[in-house]
């Protein structure tokens, strides 16, 4: 009798392991991976800097990026084209949207972040911001100054 109540211990125990464990990873579980965000460095006198990144939907849905925010700055996504004339326009974008198991990518004279202040610190070395999906979730990005 002892010996099927310690075994039937172990396996409760290692049941509670398993659940706890896997809970705990869908917690963490990042829907979106971020690589290379990186910023421009801000010039003197500057108000603004561009962000640049690849993000990719590992999700079997389709994502939508409602809002970039950024702490102590304004942020926004954008998009440069070269229009009719050969001259590069700049448009605000209200969303972004990553189809499942695809990647957008952030870069020069493309998709871009717009990241603003009225004043950039000189030794400023990461901007945290946050993205938000589907208007429900954020999730952290860190650009790095480059």
């Amino acid at each position: 009798m002892k010996f099927k109540t310690g075994i039937a211990h172990f396996f409760v125990s290692i049941i509670s392991l398993i659940l706890i464990n896997t809970c705990s990873e869908t917690q963490n579980y990042m829907p979106i991976k971020v690589e290379g965000a990186y910023a421009t460095k801000p010039l003197i006198g500057n108000n603004s800097v561009a962000a640049y990144m690849v993000l990719k939907n590992q999700t079997n849905q389709t994502l939508t990026i409602d809002k970039i925010s950024c702490d102590n700055f304004f942020a926004a996504f954008h998009e440069s084209k070269i229009d009719s004339n050969s001259k590069m326009v700049m448009k605000k974008l209200d969303k972004v949207v990553i189809k499942s198991h695809s990647e957008v990518n952030f870069q020069p004279s493309g998709k871009h972040i717009m990241i603003m202040s009225e004043d950039f610190p000189n030794n400023l070395e990461v901007i945290n911001c946050r993205l938000s999906v589907s208007k429900e979730k954020k999730y952290p990005l860190v650009f790095i100054i480059k």
